[in-house]
C-alpha cells in the first residue's frame, strides 16, 4: 500500500515555502497518497495541484459561520469542528507528516498524532526572530521543536540561527529545496509582452535589473527605490523590474507607495504578480535582491539555472550560493551598499559576462531529482 503522507501548511499558495509543498506534490502524487492541509481553504487549490491529491483545511468552512446558530453558539460552534476534525485526521492514519513552516504552523501541527513528523525551518532567526510569543518562550519553541523526527533547515545559516537563538534541539538537519530545473527553462521560454523598454531600439534600451517577490517589508523595496533615486539624479539609463503581488495584511504597499511618491523615482517599477515570473527573469541584464532576511532564496536559485548574473544582499544563504561574491555580488543590506553595487555593474560593462561565465559554473549545485530524494529519503525512514 503507498504510504499516507499529511503536508501541512498555512497557505496554499504564496511564497517559496509554498513553491517548495506544490514541487514536492507533483513529484509524489503518484507514489504516495497525499493529502494537503492548509488552514485557510482555497477555492482555486486545483486549478493547479493534481486531482488525485486530497485537500482539506484546518479552519472552520463556510457553512459552519454562515449557520444562524454560529452567532448564540459560536465557541460550541468552532470547538465541535475542530473535535470532529481532529477525529478525521486520526481515522486517516497517515504514516507521515511534514509541516512545511516553522512558527504557529509548526505549534499547530503539535496535537497532531502521527508516527512519523518532520518540520521544516525557513527563517534566519539571527535575523528575524519572530516566534517567541508563539510558545511563551525560546525553550518551550526548542522542546516543541524536539517533538519531530527532523527540523529541515533549507540552509546551514538557518541551522546555525536556530543554535545560536533559541539553542540546539539536537534533531537539525539541512536539505536544499529542489528546484524544478526543467520547469523553469520551459516557462522562461514564454514571451514578455508587458514591458514598454523592450519596444525601444537595442542601443536605448536600458540596463534592466529584475527582483521577483512578494510586497512585503522582508524584501527591502524601499532601500532599493533609494538607491534607484540616487542612480537616477546621476543619469544612469536603467529600469528595476518588480515581479510580485501584495499581501492582504500590513501596510509595505502603502510605504512603498509614499517611497515612490517622495523620492519621484521612475525607474522603478511594480508590475505586480504574475504566475510566471521566470519569463522576466529572462530577459534580466541583472537578477537584483534587496531582502532584508531569507531562508535560502528559491528566486534567487532558479535565476542561477537561467544564467543570468545577480545582485543579492548579504541575508542567510546568499553566500552558500554566490560565496565571498565569487559568483555573484553580494551587496550590504542598505540603500548605500545596493546603489554602490547596481552603479559598479553599469560603470562596468565587462562584469556582466564575468559573472554569467560564474552562475553558469555555480548552477551545478542546484539540483531537482537529487534534492527530491534526499527529502524522500525522510518519508522511507522507519522511525528505527
Amino acid at each position: 500500500m503507498k504510504k499516507k503522507i499529511l503536508i501541512m501548511n498555512d497557505l496554499a499558495f504564496g511564497g517559496g515555502v509554498e513553491k517548495l509543498m506544490y514541487d514536492l506534490v507533483w513529484a509524489w502524487h503518484e507514489k504516495y497518497d497525499i493529502t494537503v492541509m492548509t488552514y485557510k481553504y482555497d477555492d482555486t487549490f486545483y486549478e493547479h495541484y493534481p486531482k488525485d491529491v486530497n485537500y482539506i483545511s484546518e479552519s472552520v468552512p463556510k457553512e459552519y459561520k454562515s449557520n444562524i446558530f454560529v452567532h448564540i453558539l459560536s465557541y460550541i460552534n468552532r470547538r465541535y469542528y475542530e473535535l470532529t476534525f481532529m477525529g478525521k485526521i486520526r481515522k486517516s492514519k497517515f504514516d507521515v507528516m511534514l509541516c512545511m513552516k516553522e512558527g504557529g504552523t509548526l505549534y499547530s501541527a503539535l496535537k497532531y498524532d502521527i508516527p512519523l513528523k518532520y518540520a521544516w525551518n525557513h527563517t534566519d532567526y539571527n535575523n528575524h526572530y519572530y516566534s517567541e510569543y508563539i510558545y511563551g518562550s525560546k525553550e518551550n519553541e526548542r522542546i516543541a521543536m524536539q517533538q519531530f523526527k527532523n527540523i529541515v533547515c533549507v540552509s546551514q545559516d538557518i541551522k546555525k540561527g536556530v543554535c545560536d537563538v533559541i539553542g540546539d534541539p539536537g534533531n537539525l538537519i539541512v536539505k536544499y529545496n529542489p528546484i524544478n530545473i526543467e520547469n523553469v527553462l520551459k516557462k522562461a521560454k514564454e514571451p514578455v509582452v508587458d514591458i514598454d523598454s523592450m519596444e525601444l531600439p537595442k542601443e536605448k534600451q536600458p540596463i534592466r535589473f529584475v527582483s521577483v517577490g512578494r510586497i512585503n517589508a522582508q524584501k527591502g523595496y524601499t532601500l532599493l527605490i533609494e538607491a534607484c533615486r540616487a542612480l537616477e539624479e546621476e543619469g544612469y539609463n536603467f529600469e528595476v523590474i518588480v515581479v510580485g503581488g501584495r499581501e492582504p495584511w500590513g501596510e509595505e504597499y502603502e510605504k512603498i507607495q509614499e517611497t515612490l511618491g517622495r523620492t519621484g523615482v521612475t525607474s522603478c517599477k511594480f508590475i505586480g504578480p504574475r504566475q510566471n515570473p521566470y519569463k522576466y527573469i529572462s530577459i534580466a541584464d541583472w537578477f537584483i535582491s534587496s531582502s532584508l532576511y531569507e531562508g535560502y532564496s528559491l528566486v534567487s536559485q532558479e535565476a542561477a539555472v537561467l544564467d543570468v548574473p545577480m545582485l543579492l544582499t548579504d541575508c542567510s544563504g546568499v553566500r552558500e550560493l554566490l560565496g565571498d561574491s565569487e559568483y555573484g555580488i553580494v551587496m550590504p543590506i542598505h540603500a548605500i551598499g545596493i546603489y554602490k553595487s547596481m552603479k559598479r555593474v553599469m560603470d562596468d560593462p565587462s562584469l556582466h559576462d564575468y559573472y554569467k561565465n560564474k552562475i553558469m559554473e555555480r548552477k551545478k549545485i542546484i539540483t531537482y531529482q537529487e534534492r527530491i530524494s534526499e527529502i524522500e529519503k525522510l518519508i522511507e525512514d522507519n522511525n528505527e
